[in-house]
């Protein structure tokens, strides 16, 4: 079983992973392999973009792993913990999705043991450091601060996690890094871990393996700003020249890639300044979107097209439009998501809106779900999925859609199927005045009809292939394509 390890590094990484769940969710193709282990390196365990990132991956762990493996369709994907990819778990790493740092709560002063340190060393090190960077605590990570990043994560490599990932890892298996270029933890972390992966004399089990490994990153240039606070040891106005010097040095010193992918915007309203902490929770973005896009992008390439060296990507629009909608997408990008976000907001809108009027359907009294919704523990973690606060699919997708430079494909406040698609017109057939388009009649209808052919005796597994169903018959004969 082909896996794809994605290295999500510091808090972009977390909310990169965020989107990239809610594709998957929705049943968005990831070619090439048939589990994604996401592995989240942050430093900061109260990071709250990491910690909604963390609850959606689990409760969406639970959904997938009810229903198991299938060629299409919502949460088709396996998506698994560093713990569950093999059989022969002897407890050394957790079931988490969380890299363990081993609860680091203490200064960067003490974690190098400074007082202990010759006076020549000390010299050194305070060419290399400030004194807030010798007094900053690492519990709320690096703080935009690479150089404190550099020293904790080069230990990754000897971690119990990295060497449980090395033994069960796989001739067929690939590598992906999401990271931002202009903070810390991100900045230092994914040269770092590329390099000590890909290190010939690097002491890991299947080493070989690990250094032909197709692998891939993408690289997130600044996008955001934050608001200006005296004291504040995040400035967004030095993101430009952090991202200069980094790129500098990738020019030179990343080796190992087939395939590295860039992305940036001009940023817009500027965020809370919060250097880390549950305070850091930040709206979802386009270009959080866009990157975990390119983790699909990228498994769609096979080996062979990796043979000319590393493919360099970036993404851009054929229009500086404020308001991105599914026909500012290039084709491959609308096809890669257009369809399977519709189809899941259907269903999200359905399961809120519709669901409780269909109580006299026969869909509904075979599948009995007076007794399901509300009640059974599926059906709730559904319910989260698409209606948490914190992480859930609808709020995810207001999110993308108050940022300046909005992801706005859907008129979320509808209560109309038909007008849920900005910029779709919907096929009905003139000669039949019933005909009304994707309305509530058709969907029930459907769901009446589809629920007497699928052959599934699990209710839950049941209710999830008769809405899989019926949303791609409602995408396919009732949606013009744009």
């Amino acid at each position: 079983m082909a896996k794809l390890f994605i290295f999500g590094i510091g808090g972009t990484g977390s909310r990169v992973i965020r989107s990239l769940t809610m594709l998957l969710a929705a049943g968005a193709e990831i070619k090439n392999c048939e589990r994604v282990v996401p592995i989240i390196i942050d430093p900061d365990a109260q990071n709250g973009d990491m910690n909604r990132t963390v609850e959606l991956l689990k409760t969406y762990k639970r959904i997938q792993k009810h229903l198991g493996l299938r060629d299409k369709g919502f949460f088709k994907t396996d998506i698994s913990t560093l713990s569950n990819i093999a059989n022969d778990t002897d407890g050394v790493v957790q079931d988490t999705f969380v890299y363990d740092f081993g609860g680091i709560n203490q200064r960067f002063r003490d974690y190098i043991n400074y007082n202990s340190l010759t006076p020549g060393t000390k010299s050194v090190v305070d060419l290399l450091f400030t004194q807030d960077n010798l007094e900053s605590p690492l519990t709320i990570g690096f703080r935009g601060s690479p150089n404190v990043g550099s020293v904790v994560l080069n230990k990754i490599v000897d971690s119990p996690e990295i060497q449980y990932f090395a033994k069960n890892f796989q001739k067929s298996d690939r590598i992906f890094f999401i990271s931002s270029i202009f903070g810390g933890t991100g900045a230092a972390g994914f040269p770092l871990l590329l390099k000590n992966l890909k290190d010939q004399q690097a002491p890991l089990a299947n080493a070989g393996y690990i250094q032909d490994a197709i692998t891939g990153a993408i690289t997130v240039l600044p996008y955001f700003a934050l608001q200006a606070e005296d004291g504040s040891v995040i400035d967004s106005n030095t993101f430009i020249t952090k991202t200069r010097a980094a790129l500098s040095y990738y020019e030179h010193h990343l080796k190992g890639l087939e395939a590295l992918y860039y992305i940036a915007d001009t940023p817009d309203a500027p965020y809370q300044n919060q250097p880390g902490g549950s305070g850091q929770q930040n709206k979802a973005h386009l270009v959080e979107l866009l990157s975990a896009m390119a983790v699909l992008d990228f498994m769609d390439y096979n080996a062979g097209d990796f043979s000319a060296g590393t493919l360099y990507h970036e993404y851009g629009f054929t229009e500086d439009t404020r308001e991105v909608q599914f026909g500012h997408l290039a084709p491959e990008s609308k096809e890669k998501i257009a369809e399977s976000l519709s189809r899941f907001l259907y269903f999200a809108k359905y399961f809120n809106d519709l669901l409780k009027d269909d109580r006299d359907s026969p869909y509904y009294k075979n599948l009995e779900l007076q007794n399901l919704l509300g009640k059974d523990s599926l059906f709730k973690d559904l319910d989260r999925i698409i209606n948490n606060p914190d992480f859930g699919f609808l709020n995810w997708l207001r999110e993308l859609n108050s940022n300046q430079r909005s992801f706005a494909p859907f008129n979320l406040s509808t209560d109309d199927f038909n007008q849920l698609i900005k910029g779709k017109e919907i096929i009905t057939k003139s000669w039949n005045i019933f005909d009304k388009g994707i309305s509530h009649g058709f969907f029930r209808n459907e769901l009446d009809a589809a629920e007497k052919q699928i052959p599934e005796h699990d209710r839950f597994r049941k209710f999830i292939q008769l809405f899989d169903r019926v949303t791609e018959k409602a995408f396919n004969e009732k949606v013009k394509t744009v």
